[in-house]
């Protein structure tokens, strides 16, 4: 299977992925609408939202060109969150990947998030060349209080 039919693949279930989750969101909203009676039901944790985010915005590319959603900082804060949600170390390298632009323009963002004090740098002891990222204190709570005011 060559690398286009993989990117093709992963696409369409990204795809389908959201919309069962859209269409289980719907039916959630019209049973608590039947039933107000009915058991409360639990409110996605972050961790899940912010996996949902990512898949959607990753499907947007789909139905449209990709350049209209260019937003690399705000793709990185969310792939840091979901690592550190997961205690996952994130290199510079993996970051970049996750923001699907050009490494300079990653870079320029990595940097910029850090004087932002979002993101925190920590140079690898072992491989010098290897830079951990993660989200900073600041940052967690930045995205948890998006998260929050979106609910």
């Amino acid at each position: 299977m060559n690398e286009e039919a993989v990117v093709s693949l992963i696409k369409d279930l990204t795809a389908k992925l959201s919309a069962v989750a859209e269409e289980f969101s719907g039916r959630v909203d019209r049973v608590e609408a039947d039933d107000p009676a009915a058991p409360a039901v639990a409110v996605p944790d972050n961790l899940s939202r912010v996996k949902r985010l990512i898949a959607e915005r990753r499907s947007r590319r789909r139905f449209l060109p990709a350049e209209l959603f260019h937003e690399p900082a705000w793709d990185m804060l969310l792939a840091l969150y979901v690592a550190n949600e997961e205690s996952q170390a994130m290199n510079v390298k993996s970051l970049v990947a996750c923001a699907d632009a050009p490494v300079t323009t990653s870079q320029r963002w990595i940097e910029h998030l850090a004087k932002l004090r979002l993101v925190t740098r920590v140079v690898d002891t072992v491989d010098r060349r290897r830079v951990e990222v993660s989200l900073s204190q600041t940052g967690i709570e930045a995205i948890e209080a998006y998260l929050a005011a979106h609910r």
